[in-house]
């Protein structure tokens, strides 16, 4: 096909400026819309310009970037009759770069939020994908520098000691590239975290420091010579920085995983390879396929998040070494949120479209569709159902005091956004406010998600269906328990709520009321009052006795004594 090429070139050249004046004047691709973005996901492409070298060559530029923001590809074919034919694919992601975008502009829409992410202590990952030789070095090396920048030069708020380290993994062995190439490995501790075992860390003061020790880690690098690149890379490079507040010790320490994934071959590329060429190839294949596999999942579990109906999703990170070194991205149950941008770069010579149409296809499959959900008429039951608005006064009625301002926690979520808030995240915004402690912070959270949880199974019921009209207008009817027992903690319907106590402790059965002959079961309860001193803390009172029919005892609440303020808080705070 290369031979076809060059005999037509000037037929392609015009074909494509041809079809790219059409495609201007139809809009025949809808651009991404940023509202059905991952909301910690994101997937960008970015098409480097032709080589001097491929310029010289005569070839021509066949990926291009529309004025819509896809990329489009144009692969050269010949027809049955033996005359030159394109055929045109579109792909839409979050964001496509053309040839004139450079690495700074790439920052600055997209990593620059990731950095200062990590700086609140949070997890940040980015991913350079594509095939040899279309500049994801280039790129890792130039989003390193900024981000070193930034760090090391105080853009970050706080005072920081700032810890990196470097590693590349080709197939299944590892080794330090800041420690002359010492194999290093992966283990998973008692807590279920990946812990690198004989890695050296360093610790720069300076950013001339931080850029020199990743000049080093590149000339230590695995490269070996291929069809594509004289200095294709065989490994995954992976840089960790590690960022920790010395103004606050006890805070989560930022993480940030700049990862220069080995480039991808095609079959036709492989033919004259040697069998550890071969083997190199399948292993980087493999593991590609693993990491696109668990960034899916790990997506799709996030869109789900907060839903009623989300069903289990398996993430095989164990499948691949780079995926378990990388397992804290992808884990659900890890309490930092981690923000992932994957960089799927392209080659745009015409030549080498095959590769690109496969990189963008990878692309494609790591961007979920946010599915379209017909609305669900708010219900002050369930916080997914709420907007702004809700959500805002939600938090000023039940936050405490020191009240929180709801423009610093909640500027602009909705109740499901809010409800996807990791616990370091809310605290984080909580504590804005003056005078908010964590204490509090983490009181409000629980409470959210005590309210939550109970919501999911309002969802699940026949109760979901109900408007919220009807469910104000409708009588209510004293619920009767299943089970109650000795010590547990009730609720009152608001017919027993005398003196201001709203919330019970049962302490036993009412014999008297037995020997009466009274069907109903009487409890002899004890009052519980909130605290004063201490938001969202309770005291019981148990001289304070009253005895209630089991049918006036509606919701069981979980408290659980605290030996420490000698009060009774919300289970699990």
């Amino acid at each position: 096909m290369d031979a076809y090429f060059f005999e037509n070139r000037d037929f392609f050249a015009n074909r494509i400026e041809e079809l790219e004046i059409l495609s201007r004047s139809s809009r025949t691709v809808e651009s991404s819309d940023p509202s059905k973005e991952v909301h910690d996901t994101a997937v960008c492409v970015r098409i480097r310009p032709l080589t001097e070298e491929e310029i010289g060559w005569d070839h021509i530029q066949g990926v291009v970037r529309d004025n819509f923001g896809a990329a489009n590809i144009y692969e050269p074919r010949r027809k049955v009759n033996g005359k030159p034919d394109l055929n045109r694919t579109s792909f839409t992601l979050d964001h496509v770069y053309g040839p004139d975008s450079s690495t700074k502009d790439i920052y600055d829409d997209r990593v620059q939020d990731l950095v200062q992410w990590v700086g609140g202590g949070g997890m940040s990952m980015l991913l350079a994908y594509g095939q040899t030789g279309s500049g994801k070095t280039f790129t890792v090396s130039g989003m390193e520098k900024l981000v070193v920048e930034k760090l090391m030069d105080g853009k970050v708020s706080g005072k920081w000691d700032v810890h990196m380290c470097i590693f590349e993994i080709a197939g299944s062995n590892m080794c330090d590239l800041l420690n002359e190439r010492n194999p290093i490995s992966v283990l998973e501790d008692p807590f279920g975290a990946m812990q690198l075992v004989g890695v050296l860390e360093k610790k720069p003061t300076t950013s001339g420091e931080f850029l020199g020790l990743i000049d080093i880690a590149k000339e230590l690098r695995s490269t070996e010579t291929t069809t594509k690149n004289d200095q294709s890379s065989r490994s995954h490079a992976i840089c960790r920085i590690r960022v920790v507040n010395k103004e606050a010790p006890n805070s989560p320490e930022g993480s940030f995983l700049l990862v220069d994934l080995a480039g991808s071959e095609a079959s036709a590329d492989t033919q004259n390879h040697s069998r550890e060429r071969m083997a190199e190839t399948r292993e980087i294949n493999k593991s590609l396929t693993t990491l696109k596999d668990c960034i899916r999942a790990r997506a799709l579990w996030s869109i789900g998040r907060g839903e009623a109906s989300q069903k289990h999703i398996h993430i095989p990170f164990r499948t691949s070494k780079l995926t378990q070194v990388l397992k804290s991205a992808f884990d659900v149950s890890n309490t930092q949120t981690c923000k992932t941008l994957v960089i799927a770069c392209i080659n745009p010579s015409i030549l080498d479209v095959a590769h690109s149409k496969n990189t963008l296809r990878y692309a494609e499959m790591l961007k979920v569709p946010v599915p379209k959900a017909k609305p669900r008429p708010f219900d002050e039951r369930i916080p997914t159902t709420w907007e702004n608005k809700h959500v805002q006064e939600w938090i000023s009625k039940n936050s405490g005091r020191p009240p929180m301002n709801p423009l610093l926690l909640a500027p602009r979520e909705n109740g499901l956004q809010f409800c996807r808030l990791q616990e370091d995240e809310f605290v984080g915004r909580a504590m804005l406010t003056p005078g908010v402690k964590p204490e509090q912070a983490k009181l409000l959270y629980y409470k959210l998600w005590a309210l939550h949880i109970d919501s999911r199974a309002l969802m699940n019921g026949a109760s979901a269906s109900i408007e919220t009209k009807s469910v104000e207008t409708a009588p209510k009817k004293p619920r009767k328990l299943k089970v109650v027992k000795a010590g547990m903690f009730f609720r009152l319907d608001e017919k027993e709520i005398k003196d201001g106590v709203e919330i019970v402790m049962a302490l036993g059965v009412d014999t008297a009321s037995e020997s009466k002959g009274r069907d109903e079961v009487r409890w002899i309860c004890a009052a519980v009052r909130p605290a004063t001193d201490t938001p969202e803390a309770y005291e019981l009172f148990v001289a304070n006795q009253r005895v209630i029919g089991a049918r006036w005892l509606i919701d069981e609440i979980k408290l659980e004594y605290d030996i420490h303020t000698r009060y009774y808080l919300i289970a699990g705070s």
